[in-house]
């Protein structure tokens, strides 16, 4: 009952990112397990574009068939990643010092920008999947990666040396208990994922110390006086829990991303059927429409229009860590990536497709495309620096990326605009 209430607060959260994973899944019924593209009847005809462009037409399905198969290969990548970063922290937990921690942060960087480098990945395939598999994604979405976090359900943050699960000994740290406590309370109280892992790296940027010490990790094997006369166990004390929690997080980051990839590739069969029997004109309208979600929900609502609105903590993805833009640019670049680098055996690439239908999308997106991504990382590496710009240029410079981004955006749906014609 509470993770179906969970996932319900989640649905809400990211009300955008619903819609557009859900609105293509209309008609399909809670029995039905194929993939839900809409698939073509007897009465579907060839559109303009396919009837004046055979071969792109033929190459843009190849390279729908060949992007599914390359979301199940990079999702591997992922799980490799992943598995790296669960490795350092292992180590760094057996040698706890403060090369093992830089390491072991190193590797969190390298795995967060894997896994955001599929970002597009996971919006077309919830686009594809059935109903029900399309909310298990996104369940696994909200346990792998949720942000923003709430520092303190977790751990000390400034002015509150005793806060969170760390210091809660009622809490039990295991993966039953963690997961329970996921979002119990609230969708941003989390215990599982990329950022509460980043939190108890880095710790708090509020904190005098600016970065974690490592001393937060070293363990206790020894009880002292005033410990013994209040009754605690080694189990209970906060180094000793911090590093068990740090571990337990990593493993289930780990079973869960398995666990994404497995969903993949156990409909990925089911996928490459429905997509083989779709029109071109609709696979074409799919992708693009993918990109379109990703860029507004990912960029525009969660991230540049509440930091518009002055709210500068729950607008950034990575504060801990002070890597949002290394995230931003990892989801620009898969969209990128799409677009230039997937290819049908006759070598067309999907933005040659793109630009068949629509010319001022050759013309401009990538002019927009380029902009945006050094306004956004110029963003997020001055945003953390509360000396590197003003207030106003601050709002100055999230107007110009919104500008940006909308542009691209509104490219992708004159493109879509066209086809229907």
């Amino acid at each position: 009952m509470q993770s179906h209430l969970i996932l319900d607060s989640y649905l809400q959260k990211t009300t955008l990112a619903a819609a557009t994973l859900l609105l293509v899944l209309v008609g399909c019924s809670e029995n039905t397990s194929e993939p839900q593209i809409a698939e073509p009847t007897a009465e579907t005809r060839p559109s303009g574009f396919e009837l004046l462009n055979p071969e792109l037409s033929t190459a843009a399905k190849q390279i729908a068939l060949d992007y599914a198969e390359q979301i199940r290969v990079d999702f591997s990548q992922v799980s490799i990643e992943i598995e790296k970063l669960q490795s350092a922290i292992g180590e760094f937990l057996a040698q706890t010092n403060i090369e093992n921690l830089d390491r072991a942060r190193q590797s969190w960087l390298l795995a967060h920008s894997a896994y955001e480098l599929t970002t597009l990945h996971r919006y077309f395939a919830a686009s594809i999947l059935d109903e029900q598999n399309s909310i298990a994604l996104l369940q696994l979405q909200y346990q792998i990666n949720h942000w923003p976090i709430v520092p303190g359900y977790l751990d000390y943050v400034d002015g509150y040396p005793d806060s969170g699960i760390v210091h809660d000994i009622n809490v039990s740290l295991d993966s039953i208990g963690l997961r329970d406590q996921h979002g119990a309370f609230d969708i941003s109280e989390v215990t599982l994922g990329f950022h509460v892992l980043e939190f108890l790296l880095w710790g708090s940027r509020d904190t005098q110390s600016e970065l974690r010490s490592v001393d937060d990790f070293i363990e206790i094997d020894a009880l002292d006086a005033s410990q013994i006369e209040s009754g605690y166990s080694l189990e209970q004390l906060s180094n000793n829990r911090r590093r068990q929690l740090l571990a337990i997080i990593a493993d289930i980051l780990l079973g869960d991303f398995r666990e994404l990839g497995s969903l993949w590739s156990d409909q990925l069969e089911r996928a490459e059927q429905s997509i083989d029997r779709t029109s071109q004109t609709e696979l074409i309208t799919t992708l693009a429409d993918s990109m379109s979600a990703m860029l507004t929900e990912e960029l525009l609502l969660r991230s540049l229009y509440p930091m518009l609105n002055g709210d500068f903590v729950e607008s950034i993805q990575s504060p801990y860590s002070l890597s949002t833009q290394n995230a931003v640019s990892s989801q620009l670049s898969g969209l990128e990536r799409l677009l230039l680098e997937s290819q049908s055996e006759n070598g067309t690439t999907l933005d040659l497709v793109f630009s068949a239908i629509s010319d001022e999308f050759s013309e401009f997106f990538y002019q927009n495309f380029d902009a945006s991504k050094s306004c956004l990382v110029l963003l997020y590496s001055n945003t953390d620096n509360d000396t590197a710009s003003t207030s106003t240029e601050r709002e100055i410079g999230v107007v110009e990326c919104i500008n940006l981004l909308t542009n691209m955006i509104d490219n992708i749906d004159r493109l879509k605009l066209e086809l229907s014609y």
